[in-house]
């Protein structure tokens, strides 16, 4: 038989709730809807968690430190923990509203960037229809099973998926300064440095690099600095004349060959970074290291010749290895 947690289920009103804690970084406490009457009153009382109320429709009041909020349906407000607040259904036109009590290491961070504080616990959502459904899936998860509660959490961190990318919408409609989330700096690095070693041979503009990890350029050439001691844009030039000067000692290619295989598109411009770096162009660069293997197998060579004289002085005339490598040396002569 299944057994059901803290269920409650009518026309006007459902709850679902004393739900395991078993998430550390965010998880559902509890959930529901509701139908309020007329005049419907809540508290004043203080919550052990936070909840995050979402009006359907209709209007109420909603107090929280000394201050009064009127909302109306498609706006939410947000209880802290331990703060005393109430709130109080409208007496001709009574709201209807669903909400989420959550907690765990990450609330207050997902509380911020989906543009909620005590300061501000109140605004507009226009992702009604997600949120309405989630919550609403949510509720319908009452039966004690484990894959319930993975359900549970899930929905959750959908729910405020939304709400974050509806508040991010909202700042750049309104001009407001995005509020963000951080992640260490040798994150982002690590990111950019992945990214730039499987792309150095393309067209990459440092901006782009930057919005596609999710932040502005500064931030990243910061986050460089503080971690490897150099901009994006200096770690790819190294990284592109490093990979240059091995294509130029390997093998016979032409400089526009290499220009274009480390994302130069213009050999000349190519040619004076890559001198700027080196102090000496490509192809003296590369004429430079041929000379260096040619010296380097003729020493190779005379040691070998000399280890085999070494050898034959110590051999009879008449013994057949004398002779092998003898003509052997004649042969290198």
């Amino acid at each position: 038989m299944l057994h059901t947690v803290g269920f409650t289920n009518s026309d006007s009103y459902k709850c679902l709730e004393n739900l395991k804690k078993g998430a550390v970084d965010l998880c559902l406490t509890y959930c529901g809807w509701e139908k309020c009457d007329p005049g419907y009153r809540f508290g004043p009382n203080k919550r052990i968690s936070h909840v995050l109320h979402i009006v359907e429709s209709g209007s109420g009041v909603f107090e929280m430190d000394g201050y009064q909020y009127h909302l109306t349906g498609g706006e939410a407000f947000l209880i802290p923990p331990n703060v005393e607040a109430w709130y109080e259904a409208d007496m001709d036109n009574p709201w209807t509203y669903r909400w989420v009590g959550f907690e765990g290491m990450i609330a207050e961070e997902v509380i911020h960037v989906s543009g909620f504080s005590r300061e501000n616990p109140v605004r507009r959502i226009h992702c009604m229809e997600n949120a309405a459904k989630y919550i609403d899936a949510m509720v319908r998860t009452n039966k004690l099973v484990f894959e319930n509660e993975l359900k549970r959490n899930g929905l959750l961190l959908l729910l405020f998926s939304d709400l974050i990318t509806d508040n991010r919408d909202a700042c750049l409609r309104e001009g407001k300064l995005l509020p963000s989330h951080r992640y260490p700096n040798s994150v982002y690095v690590e990111h950019a440095v992945d990214y730039i070693a499987a792309n150095f041979d393309k067209r990459l503009k440092i901006n782009e690099l930057a919005d596609r990890i999710g932040v502005n350029r500064s931030y990243l050439t910061s986050s460089f600095k503080k971690s490897l001691g150099c901009s994006p844009q200096e770690y790819l030039m190294n990284l592109r004349i490093e990979k240059a000067k091995t294509l130029l000692k390997n093998g016979d290619i032409q400089v526009s060959e290499v220009a274009a295989r480390v994302g130069y598109g213009d050999p000349l411009a190519f040619s004076k970074v890559f001198k700027a770096r080196t102090g000496r162009s490509p192809r003296e660069y590369k004429e430079e290291k041929r000379r260096l293997a040619d010296q380097e197998l003729a020493e190779k060579q005379d040691n070998q010749s000399a280890g085999r004289r070494a050898i034959i002085r110590n051999l009879r005339p008449d013994n057949w290895q004398y002779l092998l490598l003898l003509a052997d040396l004649c042969d290198k002569k």
